[in-house]
Order: structure tokens, then C-alpha cells, then sequence
């Protein structure tokens, strides 16, 4: 943990990280002003947070930045690529005091096409203009840019020549020989063929590749069929590259538009809104709201939502997306319009840039119904149905479950696993070597890992809320006397399977129906399969079964497959691998003298001479 930033902070911020999605995206982390201190991009939003609130990247200027943050925010986009480019508008925009701001100040490359121009051309431009023109972009890797570009060059002979050399060529140049240009300069070219050129590069630039790969393909067949394999190979690699190529490369279009972008989830009478705002033609803010007990049509969900969002005198843009038709669109725009003197039109596209923003925001409004809604709305039923069942002081929201395991007494182990609201905290996990050796006692095993872990939580103030034992009564017995020798306060219940009569009869192994051991209690309360607390429960005692299962295995591992070089101190692993890999056996160490130990081993004679010994006394 970071010094400076309370520990009850640091511990919230972690929680909220691991309801945070998976999916690409970037975050903005705010302090307590609200001000905008860091932007960020992931692959994996909720594993990149992760990283800050369980002991940082690495990187020197975290604790600075931890010591500040108050909350964090995300976007959730459909590529790597589209996240690259939103971290660089929004560190733009907020100029955050702990990003690493470029020297160099260019934008990204975009292409565009002035279709008004005699001949048009597809030209690389760094900075794009209201000029009429049309821009397809930005693209954050010039290589995958320039790969594409080529791809389009070899299949659609266009120009590639400024105006100044296409006016002023008397002959055809080389790009005409090598059929990569039609040559306008100075052949008669039909108008209309060049356009229909332009055009397939254009479906081409808008992701629409189908018809150019299945000429590609064409290609690669033929040459293949005439054997002319390099050749074929080239037409394959130029078809991976367009495939792997698609619109979304593009967050939005270039000409300026302010536009607010509303997606809708909704599930029964949940639903979650997600408004992304775009200014200036790019992506400026996500503003996400969830909302339950919601009982009237996702119309006019959309219609209230609209109206309340901009009620406050937020600003209007010219262009408001929804993702349904809207019978009261009309009505809405002479609102507008009265209201507030600004012409608004609402639309509800279905391809183009504003679908693809379309479908961001409704991906982000997943996200926020998946993370804030979903998850809560759940634990609170299966929290509440644990006090009713289980008859608790407080609903429990720190859940931790024991389990020992043993192989005929041997390498006997002990692990526990945490769950805080109903979401596994890997970092809280816990693994026990235990006293207990030799004859299988896992009563006695169990009172040795409660006291433990009772006894060190009463001590760092870390209790759980509730203790699930793996086992059965007596379990359930050994880790009451613990908890009362240490005089705590913690619920403590035990979780077992059965079979029944029926199913014993049958030989029907398949069905073993839970039941719970609660203290105070003469019989076992019999779960119901399906419920969502037998869920939790058959959840939480299976995390920890394949925990300590993993753990007894390895520490099992070491013990068989264990060397005796491994009781003698000083030696590395490095020199023990070294002296097996020359000598092959024990044995054969064993006799070797203590000079070909150390010559063998790279070792002092000193450590040598008490590897030999201590084998020959084994």
C-alpha cells in the first residue's frame, strides 16, 4: 500500500476497480476537486486498475498519483486501437498533471479525398479541415496506415501525383508502367470509370471490403492454379491485411460535429444510459446513469432521459443519436428549440460513424448496468437471504471459507479464501502449513487455521463477517472453540454435501444436495439447488477446495520429487541442477570426491566438502 492514502481509500477504489469490465478501453482518475489528474488506456480496464490498488506497476510516479486519486472513471471502447486514440483527446482535452506529455505535437495521420477535384486522389493529412472534403481517420499506427494505403494502390490504379506534376507530365510515368495509375496526366481516361475506382476505394476506406477480397482471392487463385506460388503468396498476405482491416480503426468522422451519442441497456425494470458527448467531432466525456424500478417503454425511458439531461442548461449539440426511432422526435426538436433558441435534430442511424458510436455507447452502458447494477442487485438478495437463513446480526459483506487437505496424513495444509460482496479477492487468500503431520486429524487441523486466522485478524482488525467451514459438525465444533478461546465476535457456519436415502438406493452419485450446520442449531438446514445463496455458497467452498487442492499438490510435489542436495544449506538451485545434469544420481555424487563436486558444481571446496559429507551421513 502506498504511504500517504488511507488504507479505507485505497481498499474502496479496489473494490470499485473489480467491477470494472475487461473489455479495452481508458480511464480518467479524478481528485478530490474532481479535476482530471491522469488519462489512461488498457487492454484490460479492470486488470490495469487492479495494478494501482494492489501495489502498483512499478513506476516511480505512482505513489505520487495514488496519494491524489478520489475516483476513477472509465470508457469502454471496441479496440486497443480506438482507446489509443481516446487517451490522446482526452490527455489533450484535461491535460492531466501525471500523464508524460509528447514533445512532439502531431496528430495522427488521416486520409482524405476531395471528391469536387477533377481527378481525386487519396491523400495523407495530418490536420483536417471544414474544407468540404471528405476524412477517413485518424489511424494510430502509420505502418497499418501505409500497409493499407499500398493494398488499395495495387488493386485500384488511382493517382498518387499533386496537382502540379498530374498539369504539367507529357508522358506517363513509372506508376503507369508497373499498372499502380491510370494515368489522367496524359492518357484519355474515362471520367466515370475513375470514379467507380474511387468509390471501391472508398467502400474500402468504410470497412466494406468484401467485393475487393473476393477479387483478391481470384488472384491468388490463378496464380496459384498457373503455379506461380510467390505471386500467390503476396495476393494472400495483401487479403490478411485488408480482412484485419475494418471501420472500426475509426472513432468518428472529421467535420466538426458536435453531437451527444444516448445507448440504452435494459433488463425488466433495470436499465442503464450511457451519453457519450462528442465535440468537435471527437469523443470528449462518458457520462453513464443507472436507474431501477423503471415501469414505462424504452421510448419513452429515452424521451425522459433526453429531456431531464439537458434540463440542467447543459450545452446542446446540433445532433442528439438514439438507437430507436422516437414517435415524440419531432416534439423533442421544437422543445429544443423553444426552450432554449438551438435547432436540434434527433436521429437513430443505422451505419456510418454515428452507429459505430452508437454501438460504443451502448457497450459502455452494458458495462455500467453489468458493474454497478447487476452485481449489487445480486449480492443484496443472497446477502439478505444469509441473515434470514442463517439468522446473522448484519447482512455480510466480507465472506471467507476454510478448507484442509491431506494425503493420508502427509503435507497437510490448510487455505482460505475471501469474497467481499460477492466478488473473489485473490489478494486476500490465505495458505496455512500446519502442525498437524503425520495421521490424518483434520478436526485438529481445522482449530489450528481458524485460531490462526482469527487470532491474526483480531489483531490487524481484519475479521470477516462470516466464516464458512468446509466440513461437517465436527469441524464446525473445532472452529467454534477457536473463535471462543479467542473471545471474537465472528458468525461461523459450516457447509457439507450429502446423499440421500433415495439416492443411495439408486446409486445415483450425481445429485448431492448441500446442507448447512448452523451453531445453536439440532439439524442441518437442507439448501435448495438453484438458489441463488446455494450458488454463492457452492461457489465459495469450491474456490477454496481447488486452492488448497492446488497447494497440497505442490507442496507434495517438492517433498516427492525433492532432492537430498535440497537439505544442504548454501546450495542454489543452480548448482544443484548442475551437479544432477553431470553426476545423474545421488549415489554417484555421494562417491565422487569433494574436488569434482566443486569443479562440477562451481562451488568453494569449503561447500563442497559438506555436500559430500552430509550425503554420505544421509
Amino acid at each position: 500500500m502506498s504511504k500517504g492514502l488511507p488504507g479505507d481509500k485505497i481498499d474502496l477504489l479496489r473494490r470499485q476497480s473489480l467491477n470494472v469490465c475487461e473489455e479495452p478501453g481508458v480511464y480518467l482518475m479524478r481528485d478530490e476537486s474532481g479535476e482530471v489528474i491522469y488519462v489512461g488506456k488498457a487492454k484490460s480496464l479492470r486488470n490495469r486498475l487492479k495494478t494501482y490498488f494492489t501495489g502498483g506497476d512499478g513506476r516511480y510516479q505512482i505513489e505520487y498519483l495514488l496519494n491524489r486519486i478520489t475516483s476513477f472513471e472509465t470508457i469502454v471502447t471496441q479496440t486497443e486501437e480506438q482507446a489509443f486514440l481516446l487517451e490522446r483527446d482526452l490527455i489533450g482535452k484535461y491535460k492531466p498533471r501525471y500523464n508524460i506529455m509528447l514533445k512532439d505535437d502531431k496528430s495522427y495521420y488521416s486520409i482524405r479525398i476531395d471528391e469536387r477535384a477533377e481527378w481525386p486522389r487519396l491523400e495523407l493529412v495530418r490536420r483536417t479541415q471544414n474544407d468540404g472534403a471528405s476524412y477517413f481517420g485518424p489511424y494510430a499506427f502509420g505502418a497499418e496506415l501505409r500497409n493499407l494505403l499500398e493494398i488499395i494502390r495495387k488493386v485500384l490504379p488511382l493517382r498518387t501525383c499533386s496537382d502540379s506534376v498530374l498539369y504539367n507530365r507529357q508522358r506517363p510515368c513509372l506508376e503507369y508502367q508497373i499498372k499502380r495509375c491510370c494515368a489522367p496526366c496524359c492518357l484519355s481516361v474515362d471520367r466515370d470509370e475513375y470514379r467507380d475506382l474511387l468509390r471501391q476505394a472508398v467502400s474500402i476506406l468504410e470497412g466494406r471490403t468484401t467485393a475487393t477480397i473476393r477479387e483478391l482471392t481470384r488472384r491468388m487463385d490463378a496464380a496459384s492454379e498457373y503455379l506461380r506460388f510467390e505471386e500467390a503468396a503476396a495476393w494472400r498476405d495483401r487479403i490478411e491485411a485488408l480482412s484485419s482491416f475494418n471501420s472500426s480503426h475509426s472513432l468518428v468522422t472529421f467535420r466538426g460535429e458536435n453531437r451527444d451519442v444516448f445507448g440504452l441497456v435494459r433488463a425488466g425494470e433495470s436499465a442503464a444510459v450511457c451519453v457519450l458527448l462528442v465535440r468537435n467531432g471527437r469523443i470528449a466525456e462518458s457520462r453513464p446513469f443507472v436507474m431501477t424500478d423503471v415501469r414505462v417503454s424504452d421510448e419513452e425511458l429515452l424521451e425522459a432521459v433526453i429531456d431531464q439531461f439537458y434540463d440542467g442548461g447543459r450545452e446542446l449539440p446540433g445532433e442528439i443519436v438514439v438507437p430507436r426511432e422516437l414517435e415524440n422526435s419531432s416534439l423533442l426538436e421544437a422543445g429544443f428549440k423553444g426552450r432554449y433558441g438551438v435547432s436540434v435534430s434527433v436521429v437513430c442511424p443505422q451505419r456510418g460513424s454515428r452507429a459505430r458510436l452508437l454501438a460504443m455507447a451502448e457497450l459502455n452502458a452494458k458495462h455500467a448496468f453489468d458493474g454497478s447494477l447487476t452485481r449489487e442487485s445480486q449480492w443484496d438478495r443472497v446477502s439478505n437471504a444469509l441473515v434470514e437463513a442463517l439468522g446473522l446480526r448484519q447482512a455480510p459483506r466480507r465472506v471467507e471459507c476454510v478448507d484442509i487437505s491431506n494425503f493420508q496424513g502427509s503435507d497437510t495444509v490448510g487455505a482460505i479464501v475471501t469474497f467481499f460482496d460477492g466478488v473473489a479477492e485473490r489478494t486476500s487468500y490465505r495458505k496455512y502449513n500446519l502442525e498437524q503431520q503425520g495421521s490424518p486429524n483434520d478436526f485438529a487441523s481445522m482449530y489450528e487455521v481458524v485460531y490462526r486466522r482469527l487470532k491474526r485478524g483480531a489483531e490487524e482488525g481484519s475479521l470477516p463477517d462470516l466464516l464458512v467451514i468446509d466440513g461437517g459438525e465436527g469441524q464446525l465444533s473445532m472452529a467454534l472453540q477457536a473463535r471462543d478461546k479467542l473471545g471474537v465476535g465472528v458468525e461461523i457456519v459450516a457447509l457439507a454435501k450429502m446423499r440421500t436415502e433415495s439416492e443411495l438406493q439408486a446409486q445415483d452419485v450425481s445429485r448431492k444436495p448441500e446442507r448447512l450446520y448452523i451453531p445453536g442449531k439440532d439439524t442441518p438446514l437442507l439448501l435448495e439447488e438453484g438458489d441463488p445463496m446455494t450458488r454463492f455458497l457452492s461457489r465459495i467452498r469450491d474456490e477454496v477446495h481447488r486452492f488448497v487442492i492446488t497447494f497440497h499438490r505442490s507442496k507434495r510435489a517438492k517433498r516427492v520429487f525433492g532432492s537430498k542436495l535440497d537439505t544442504v544449506p548454501g546450495v542454489s538451485p543452480e548448482m544443484r541442477g548442475r551437479l544432477l545434469r553431470h553426476f545423474k544420481t545421488i549415489e554417484a555424487i555421494t562417491e565422487a570426491s569433494h574436488e569434482d563436486v566443486a569443479r562440477v558444481g562451481r562451488m568453494t571446496a569449503a561447500l563442497a566438502k559438506k555436500i559430500v559429507l552430509r550425503l554420505r551421513k544421509v
